[in-house]
């Protein structure tokens, strides 16, 4: 299981080529802020990036969890070694370490995470997933200006939400996950850049916040700490 996660993985990486590349003239805004921005150029001292998991699912129940990312070796060029500790006891994924990089791996680990749980739960592909998430993000995604909470001020932030599924003529095979949502919360004023990765399968075609849903899963950045 583990081999599948990190040849998904690899195939995330080869399809972006590399998550510090410039922006990539013809692909989308959010493909560009997710894939190729050096998310990790306002992490100026050695330390571990905090996130908090929380799910809330009419099949699995609930569950909280963590996901460090260690950022060590800070170079001159601004790059960095990154190592996660991916969740912990029963539920923890071993990923090996990401050395000399600009961009923030957590999102593409927890995209992985997300496409094994789709798999999982459909007893689909888990490739047919990983692309139709790809292609969703290169097509692009509805933006919003938004504020968000950190460290008890308001700071700006951009919201990117895509349904990778939704027009997916084959989406009967897995019909409950067709209309899932895919929420990305980014701000440059939080270490790491990236706020939270949410998702939502709604209880229906559509959802808007307050709505009742199947599944919730938060991931959230909580703060950073030095060495």
């Amino acid at each position: 299981m583990w081999k599948i996660g990190l040849k998904l993985v690899s195939a995330w990486l080869f399809f972006v080529i590399s998550s510090n590349a410039s922006a990539v003239s013809g692909f989308s805004e959010i493909n560009n802020e997710l894939f190729d921005k050096a998310h990790l150029k306002n992490v100026s001292q050695p330390g571990t990036l905090h996130y908090q998991y929380k799910k809330d699912s009419f099949i699995d129940g609930t569950r909280e969890d963590t996901i460090d990312m260690i950022v060590t070796n800070l170079r001159n060029t601004g790059r960095k070694d990154t190592s996660f500790e991916f969740f912990t006891g029963p539920y923890k994924r071993p990923y090996e370490e990401r050395n000399n990089q600009q961009g923030n791996g957590v999102f593409v680990l927890y995209l992985e995470f997300d496409i094994h749980e789709l798999d999982r739960l459909t007893g689909g592909e888990w490739a047919y997933f990983q692309r139709k998430i790809r292609w969703a993000l290169a097509k692009g995604a509805e933006k919003k200006e938004i504020e968000i909470d950190y460290q008890g001020q308001k700071v700006k932030a951009l919201q990117y939400v895509i349904q990778p599924f939704i027009n997916d003529p084959k989406k009967e095979r897995y019909n409950l996950y067709a209309n899932k949502y895919y929420i990305f919360t980014m701000s440059e004023q939080i270490p790491g850049e990236f706020y939270q990765l949410r998702t939502i399968v709604p209880d229906g075609k559509t959802w808007q916040e307050g709505d009742e849903v199947l599944t919730e899963e938060i991931l959230t950045f909580v703060g950073f700490e030095a060495n």
